[in-house]
């Protein structure tokens, strides 16, 4: 078993906020990287198993370059809680004690990029701890199978073609088995030109760090109590 993470606070009117430019910097200054390149340097990897159209891939560091990222916050949602792991505009977002857990668990590599909150008035805030702009670098790519999975069997909304590579994960114990041993990833499908990872803040975790993050306490990862989730619930066993 393994688990499926979407941030709902990225489309609820709860936590609103969006990527900008550093305050006083220059209007052709880019934020963050462009994903295109990103996606094309992707270097397959060795798994952790061998399982016939499973493949693993390694995204680069990009560490080489600047890293501007700052958030800033709609009117007044500044205040409101943060969850320690949370995706908008595209991106993952994670605060210290969770990039602490992460670290404790998996053994691959990860970049953690310091965020600057922003009010509206693009004045700093001062966040309890530390976020970062979260490069999860291990993907995977998994051959759909000749069926589409439904909603009513995964129990949440898959996004475009998710329902795809779910199909055949539904219908194969030991591939489940398999990626339940493999601490984070995301999904990627084998068409570079096709990937649009820009969109995808889909995140799969596995059972040892879904426990690790609950010791820690770690929140904005609640278990869906109901079919397709409610509220703020953002984490579905599979």
């Amino acid at each position: 078993m393994f688990y499926r993470f979407l941030s709902k606070l990225a489309t609820q009117d709860r936590l609103e906020a969006f990527p900008v430019p550093r305050p006083g910097s220059d209007a052709k200054e880019r934020w963050g990287v462009g994903l295109i390149h990103y996606e094309r340097k992707f270097t397959p990897t060795p798994g952790v198993f061998q399982q016939l159209g499973v493949n693993f891939f390694q995204a680069p560091l990009l560490s080489d370059r600047p890293i501007i990222a700052c958030l800033r916050f709609h009117q007044g949602k500044e205040v409101e809680p943060i969850p320690d792991l949370w995706g908008v505009g595209g991106y993952l977002f994670i605060s210290e004690r969770a990039k602490t857990v992460i670290e404790s668990i998996d053994t691959m590599e990860h970049e953690y990029f310091p965020v600057q909150l922003l009010n509206h008035k693009e004045e700093p805030v001062a966040p309890e701890q530390a976020y970062y702009w979260f490069n999860e670098r291990r993907f995977l790519t998994i051959t759909p199978s000749n069926r589409v999975a439904t909603a009513a069997e995964l129990g949440f909304y898959p996004i475009p073609r998710e329902e795809d590579f779910m199909a055949r994960v539904k219908d194969s114990p030991t591939l489940r088995e398999q990626l339940g041993q493999v601490p984070l990833w995301r999904h990627c499908i084998a068409d570079i030109d096709q990937r649009h990872l820009k969109a995808r803040t889909v995140l799969y975790l596995n059972q040892n760090l879904i426990d690790a993050f609950h010791i820690k306490g770690i929140n904005g990862m609640d278990l869906y109590s109901e079919k397709y989730g409610k509220g703020e619930e953002s984490l579905c066993a599979i």
